[in-house]
């Protein structure tokens, strides 16, 4: 079986990094480009961006970059 995804509001994820990175230099309208730009994946539901947090830190650990 496998696990469902993290998914987080941009609010939410930009909360979960400040809990284990108090000195995180990234900021919740940084994330919000990062979408915008589709650098990062998200899932439109309603109005509001849903991101995988694995994707998340995959990409900011310097993984899956293009």
């Amino acid at each position: 079986m496998s696990m469902a995804p993290k998914m987080r509001t941009i609010k939410q994820a930009i909360k979960e990094i400040k809990e284990s990175d108090s000195k995180t230099a990234l900021t919740e309208r940084g994330l919000r480009r990062l979408v915008e730009e589709k650098k990062i994946v998200s899932t439109l539901i309603g109005n509001r961006n849903l991101i995988d947090m694995d994707q998340l830190y995959d990409y900011l650990s310097g993984k899956n970059r293009s």
